[in-house]
């Protein structure tokens, strides 16, 4: 068992002050891991893959990688996270009827596809995948038992289904009453809320054989149930998806599972991710609706750090608007990240006058660690993400105003002590703010902190060296306007710069030198 591998885990590392909500009382309770356990499982309900994925659908994996990011770097916890893959579905046997393709070469089609989405997105791919056809054998035996306990019975045409009035319970991730059947309900279910958890065979569609019950095929519901209890038993820590997922899909897997397991409660944790709208529009990104947009189309004009970001900058729970307007706002988030650490790199690499303040140095300290509590308090909040990013965004800008307030006093590096400057401390907030941004999946800031500055080993490529030539040549050119005030020749050093911005090349100017990086490239 894969359970061997793992460290036994104290749940004393944990923070008694982790709340999450709970959407079956609408109120934050405590964090609660199972004691003992040598590790913490996470189980998400992957997609029925019967077309491509689009960003309603990224905005949930994205969100959910980010949960799970906190958990596992914050937190330190032991996760082993998990997602099914739904490829046998109604949706999937009418598409492929359309297109006069197999119902099987579709679903893989679009599965591959589907993991290359994440993989784009920066989404870190769950340790076990579960597709369902590969486990059907087991669903049998899971709709099996229920039958024997008395929760399932077969209607007229070989359908299996659960009946809702034999669990008292029923209702509780929604809150909703379950009222009793009248007298003009129709059709072989006992009650309208009943689900099937066994669907039976139809002329000319796949089926599997199921001896005691008759041949067909699983309901949606009890395939998640299955794997997860394949994979983690009558226990869940973690159970997530998106809000629309909450009911029924969600609600009958705990139904069907605490009867099966005879549980008071399968998943101690249920996290539901809040929806997606196009700006201005109120309603769900929906195929049916015909108002996605493709992950592709998304990539065509943001990088997926961008669209990360504008995920941590809204709640997990709440509604996310996506637009030109929204995602201009997260990418000049990240530009503000991206000009810190330029700004950060320049300072240590002594591109920029270092010297030495005790007190700002002092008071620089005293806001790293007071940022450090700030983010770990608010993450203990229900993964609040948009207060951290916020203070890790005003932590950088005291360090700009701390570096950038010599920025014309020539030669300042003169008069200080041999040794005695802010560079440390600068150095030790610039680790912890990329540090942080890349817990949170921000790839981009790895790349930018490492961008070529004038002293890069990059220097060895030729397309680097012509760029340092130009580079070099320019700040002569500078030089010179500084010590003539020659406003010709300063126009000549803008129009550089601007050139080279157009061929992706960032100059800096910091006194009388200067750096460059490659910047990230929107989209890319």
């Amino acid at each position: 068992m894969f359970l061997r591998f793992f460290r036994k885990y104290s749940t004393a590392k944990l923070s008694q002050d982790f709340r999450l909500y709970d959407g079956r009382i609408k109120e934050k309770v405590p964090l609660q891991i199972q004691h003992g356990s040598p590790y913490i499982s996470f189980y998400t309900c992957g997609p029925t893959v019967y077309d491509a994925a689009h960003i309603g659908h990224a905005s949930c994996y994205v969100r959910l990688d980010i949960l799970q990011r906190i958990l596992r770097h914050h937190f330190q916890l032991p996760l082993i996270t998990a997602m099914n893959i739904t490829d046998i579905d109604d949706k999937i046997i009418v598409r492929a009827q359309e297109r006069q393709v197999h119902w099987q070469q579709l679903a893989r089609q679009y599965e591959d596809e589907f993991w290359s989405d994440l993989k784009k997105l920066n989404v870190r791919l769950p340790d076990i995948k579960l597709r369902v056809t590969d486990h059907v054998p087991a669903i049998i035996r899971f709709v099996q038992t229920l039958i024997e306990k008395g929760y399932g019975y077969t209607t007229n045409d070989g359908s299996v289904y659960f009946e809702t009035a034999k669990y008292e319970r029923y209702g509780k991730l929604q809150r909703i009453v379950i009222e009793p059947a009248n007298e003009t309900h129709k059709g072989d279910k006992k009650h309208p809320s009943d689900f099937a958890l066994w669907k039976a065979s139809k002329p000319g569609e796949t089926y599997w054989v199921a001896p005691t019950f008759g041949d067909g095929r699983p309901g949606w519901h009890i395939e998640c149930s299955t794997l997860a209890s394949h994979l983690f038993g009558n226990k869940l820590d973690f159970h997530a998806g998106g809000l629309d997922l909450r009911f029924p899909h969600h609600e009958n897997e705990e139904t069907q599972s605490c009867c099966y397991h005879n549980v008071p409660d399968w998943v101690t944790h249920w996290i539901h991710t809040g929806q997606l709208h196009l700006e201005g529009q109120t309603h769900k990104m929906s195929k049916s609706l015909k108002n996605t947009v493709s992950i592709n189309e998304l990539l065509k004009d943001y990088s997926a750090d961008e669209f990360r970001m504008l995920c941590l900058l809204s709640h997990y729970r709440s509604v996310i608007e996506y637009g030109p307007e929204a995602m201009t706002t997260a990418r000049n988030v990240l530009r503000k990240f991206e000009s810190f650490f330029s700004d950060s790199k320049a300072y240590i690499d002594g591109l920029k006058p270092a010297t030495y303040d005790s007190t700002s140095t002092d008071n620089l300290l005293a806001k790293l660690s007071t940022t450090r509590l700030s983010v770990k308090q608010f993450l203990q909040n229900d993964f609040n993400t948009a207060n951290p990013v916020l203070a890790l965004g005003e932590l950088a800008s005291n360090v700009q105003k701390l570096i950038n307030s010599h920025e014309h006093e020539q030669c300042a590096s003169q008069t200080a002590l041999i040794g005695a400057s802010n560079v440390g401390a600068v150095l030790a907030v610039t680790e912890y703010i990329r540090e942080e941004l890349l817990a949170y999946g921000l790839e981009s800031m790895n790349k930018q902190y490492a961008q070529h500055s004038s002293t890069s080993k990059e220097t060895d490529q030729p397309f680097a060296q012509l760029i340092e030539t130009i580079v070099s040549t320019r700040s002569e050119i500078r030089l010179q306007a500084m010590a003539t005030k020659d406003a010709q020749l300063f126009k000549v050093c803008d129009m550089l710069r601007d050139r080279l911005a157009v061929a992706n090349v960032e100059l800096k100017d910091h006194g009388k030198t200067t750096s460059w990086n490659f910047p990230e490239r929107v989209g890319k």
